[in-house]
């Protein structure tokens, strides 16, 4: 866990982040404007500051050089807008860690900030892949009888060298197959190279695949090798394919053809001998409908399709992966939690998990972090987590036999709603279709009254 500094003038987005990150574990700070931040970065040694490329009082690449000038290994993760791209751009050449562009989800963050963190420790660079021992094939964890057939299609498709599309629902756990795969493979030897097409854009995505030369660019002061290139011998590993522009696609598709590429701003030809596995969460035979995927590309990454199902579709495997992911958070936050209470199991069970098993993981952790005895019980899951029926079950608003204050009845779909969108206000606000004046007005009634506790 790490302490953050956000930094931004929209004080309720600030909010947001700092609660979601607090819930993860993280120590959380904030400041509204560029004097403000420096204050803070004058009392703390932080671990990440994430700031608005907007920046009241200061530029973002002034505090890109505060942070650093600071801390070294501090990392800057940028927000930007659909029109301030270009200035995400400039601020990662001047230094950031990476930037996000605006609407993006709370588990992109963590994910960036997962990355960020594993860098302070020295860790290899995240994109190409953290110890190869998370992806060993006994860390893909289940009894039910599709994902035993995961099991049986990995380890026939594994010695085989040909491209694997993996589909699947966001948070399946589509990134472990892929690594399993590799490191059943003939190439385990080699490297295994992640890249999230989604989490970069366009012109940033092109130059990690392939690479660029000194002066490619402005801001390209040196050579840097691409990922193809740094993957020779070994897997690439293709996530949320379904991102990459027309472009791209057609570069990525002469590699497969032809094993050879350029590097930008260089007209040398290279050759790469890599295996490439992609997935996505997407219908790509809708996006060839609709022009924006490649046909000929999706043929010759899709020799193999491997489906991973939902956790809705594992019966039997919740509890297993709880038992696990509460091992694994204990002992990370030294804490002795042995177990978890029938009540709290029967709310997991029952949930429909639309973010599967990353937002199990995710639960468990933020469980862990609130217990304060030696099992999870259903209070330590109702502030972050309120259940819902699984599909098919009947949903629907219903007056209790015994009645119910209108008051209560709205506190409860605040509450539901706030844990079902991550403690994002906005989206809650959307969610109940209100604005995100009346929300706060409401939380902040709720909140003096003791009828809520934010996370």
């Amino acid at each position: 866990m790490g302490t953050i500094l956000v930094v931004g003038p929209d004080g309720y987005f600030n909010a947001d982040i700092s609660i979601f990150l607090s819930s993860l574990g993280h120590s959380m700070f904030q400041a509204s404007d560029y004097r403000s931040a420096l204050l803070r970065l004058d009392e703390h040694q932080f671990d990440a500051v994430i700031g608005d490329v907007r920046l009241p009082g200061g530029s973002i690449s002034q505090l890109i050089q505060e942070a650093k000038g600071r801390s070294k290994s501090t990392a800057v993760i940028i927000f930007t807008d659909s029109d301030t791209v270009k200035e995400g751009l400039h601020a990662v050449q001047a230094g950031a860690f990476s930037f996000l562009q605006r609407p993006f989800s709370l588990p992109e963050l963590n994910f960036q900030i997962r990355r960020a963190l594993q860098a302070n420790l020295g860790h290899k660079e995240a994109s190409a892949g953290p110890d190869d021992e998370l992806y060993r094939p006994y860390n893909i964890l289940g009894e039910s009888s599709s994902i035993k057939k995961v099991f049986k299609l990995v380890s026939r498709v594994a010695k085989a060298n040909i491209s694997v599309m993996i589909l699947g629902e966001t948070g399946t756990g589509k990134e472990l197959v892929a690594g399993a795969i590799h490191y059943n493979s003939l190439r385990a030897d080699g490297p295994f190279v992640r890249v999230n097409c989604a989490a970069l854009p366009e012109q940033l995505l092109e130059s990690e695949l392939f690479g660029y030369e000194k002066g490619a660019f402005t801001g390209a002061d040196k050579t840097r090798i691409g990922r193809f290139e740094h993957a020779d011998s070994g897997t690439i590993f293709l996530d949320e394919v379904a991102d990459m522009s027309l472009l791209t696609q057609a570069k990525v598709l002469r590699v497969l053809q032809e094993r050879e590429f350029e590097r930008l701003g260089s007209n040398q030809t290279r050759k790469t001998d890599v295996r490439i596995i992609s997935a996505t969460n997407k219908d790509l035979f809708q996006l060839m409908r609709e022009g924006s995927f490649r046909e000929d590309l999706f043929y010759r990454l899709n020799v193999v399709t491997l489906r991973i199902p939902s956790l809705r579709e594992r019966e039997g495997d919740i509890g297993i992966l709880i038992q696990f992911f509460l091992k694994r958070a204990s002992a990370e936050m030294k804490k002795d939690i042995r177990g978890i209470a029938p009540d709290a199991l029967r709310i997991l069970e029952d949930y429909h998990w639309p973010g599967n098993i990353r937002e199990l993981e995710n639960t468990i952790e933020r469980a862990v972090l609130m217990a304060d005895e030696e099992v999870i019980t259903a209070e330590d899951l109702h502030m972050f987590f309120a259940g819902q029926p699984r599909s098919g079950d009947s949903g629907g608003l219903r007056l209790p036999d015994e009645g119910i204050r209108l008051e209560e009845a709205e506190r409860q779909l605040i509450q539901q709603a706030l844990e079902r969108c991550g403690w994002v206000q906005k989206k809650a606000a959307d969610l109940l279709g209100v604005s995100s004046r009346v929300m706060n007005y409401k939380l902040q009634n709720l909140i003096k009254a003791g009828l809520l506790k934010m996370p």
